[in-house]
């Protein structure tokens, strides 16, 4: 036997009713309804389309959602105490996967371009005129990049990070002490310099590489490192054209030097992040972002005895969220929500 409710219409001022069968509701029942329907006491809203919903700070303590569709719904601060969320599937919405998807491809493009001009540009600007030069320079990008990743594997990339600032320090200082060796020692500064930048961009691109690992699957990670690896070629082969031949050659050999070793090395570093979050917790913490931003939010939300027992849990955001007795029996955790 169905129950009937007079519900006021939004909007109406209480002047304009309809009634709702809380046996027969739409799928597509809005938020306003389920709110009223609430506070009558209502308590099923099973298998409703709750996609891109807001339920921010409301108080639906004890409410059955059992095999919604609450994808891109916000839950974010609300009271859910005694909730059912068994069956629910939660993530991104369609729209909102390819919105993320567009972003993550076009931050790697930027990074890539950013990349190619700092390796070209900079390097052919300054070192023109000064062939004599370049032959002493020809160590310091393969050593630093090797450096770098070698202490990189070995602990994290923020001490590998910490070898490029010493080995600038290092180039200054000799610089400074010695009029001499300002020169060679200059030069040696700019390549550390522009060596730090390129390998700042190709590094970020495991945050990338991560979020869509998180948000979608590992083929589109490997996607996101093609765009990056695209952009550089390009803008190496675009830019390379402003300068001299043989400053062409050596910018575009140091910059894909470094892309090349640096790249695998993010690709790794996201996939050890997958498996220790806390070892690299601020890669983890950007990356989530990303993947979490447009999915689904129960951030800061109450959820003491809750229920997500099957419940798919895909680009969804538990952060700062009281789980307190939360069930996640039979859970399907698609690697990105925060719990």
């Amino acid at each position: 036997m169905s129950t009937s409710y007079r519900v006021p219409i939004p909007g109406s001022q209480g002047k304009l009713f309809h009634e709702v069968d809380t046996i027969m509701m739409t799928r597509n029942i809005r938020k306003e309804e389920i709110v009223w329907l609430y506070e009558l006491g209502e308590r099923n809203f099973k298998r409703q389309n709750l996609r891109g919903k807001s339920f921010r700070g409301e108080d639906l303590s004890g409410t059955d959602f059992t095999g919604s569709d609450i994808r891109g719904a916000d839950f974010t601060n609300a009271v859910l105490t005694d909730a059912c969320f068994v069956n629910v599937t939660a993530g991104l919405q369609k729209r909102q996967a390819i919105f993320l998807l567009v972003i993550l491809i076009s931050l790697a493009l930027l990074l890539g371009v950013a990349a190619g001009l700092v390796g070209t540009l900079t390097e052919a600007r300054f070192f023109a005129g000064q062939q004599a030069d370049l032959a002493h320079l020809a160590w310091v990008t393969p050593v630093l990049t090797i450096t770098f990743i070698v202490v990189s594997l070995v602990r994290d990339m923020r001490l590998g990070f910490v070898i490029f600032g010493f080995a600038l320090l290092a180039a200054t200082m000799v610089a400074f002490v010695s009029s001499a060796a300002i020169p060679i020692m200059g030069s040696i500064a700019l390549v550390i310099t522009v060596d730090a930048l390129i390998t700042s961009a190709t590094a970020a691109v495991s945050i990338l590489m991560l979020a869509a690992a998180l948000a979608f699957r590992i083929v589109v990670a490997l996607g996101v490192a093609f765009a990056f690896v695209v952009a550089v070629a390009l803008t190496l082969a675009l830019t390379a054209a402003f300068a001299s031949s043989d400053i062409a050659l050596i910018s575009i050999a140091s910059t894909t030097t470094v892309v090349s070793l640096i790249l695998p090395l993010s690709g790794y570093m996201a996939w050890r992040t997958l498996k220790n979050r806390r070892k690299h917790i601020i890669t983890w913490q950007l990356a989530n972002f990303l993947a979490t931003r447009w999915g689904t939010s129960f951030r800061g939300c109450d959820l003491t005895n809750a229920d997500f027992t099957r419940a798919i849990l895909k680009s969804t955001d538990f952060s700062q969220a009281d789980l307190t007795n939360t069930c996640w029996d039979r859970t399907i955790w698609r690697g990105n929500s925060v719990k």
